[in-house]
């Protein structure tokens, strides 16, 4: 049995057929430019490439958290002039937590706001039914 054979495609066909082609390609190379180009694999990159930088900076950081959490040995020249560690440490925490204040505060008062809202619409329509919309 022989097979029938293929008759040429028109031009039409032809570009149809191409753009398929094209775009099955792209798709392969979109998915291999997002596994090189991930912040994981760069990093992952740039660790093996300038693994001593790395490790001076971890270092540098680790002590940086060190001097932060625990206090000097001059902790007692602060408190001799008035100034308790406690003061200082209340200082540190401070400025770590003021981003996180300024986060949570905007949640906080959404929150609380969408309680008042359903709070008001209880008590001046008890009878009303809740549509859950805010």
């Amino acid at each position: 049995m022989a097979s029938p054979q293929q008759e040429p495609l028109t031009p039409k066909q032809q570009a149809l057929h191409d753009l398929e082609y094209a775009r099955a390609s792209l798709a392969h190379h979109a998915v291999h430019a997002a596994e090189e180009w991930s912040p994981r694999a760069i990093i992952t990159r740039s660790v093996h490439k300038h693994r001593a930088v790395w490790i001076g900076a971890a270092v540098i950081a680790g002590l940086a958290v060190v001097k932060a959490v625990w206090p000097s040995r001059s902790a007692q020249h602060y408190v001799q002039e008035g100034i308790s560690s406690t003061a200082r440490n209340s200082g540190w925490m401070a400025l770590l937590l003021t981003p996180l204040i300024g986060l949570a505060r905007k949640s906080v008062m959404n929150y609380g706001a969408q309680w008042l809202e359903t709070y008001l619409r209880q008590k001046i329509s008890p009878n009303a039914p809740d549509t859950g919309e805010v």
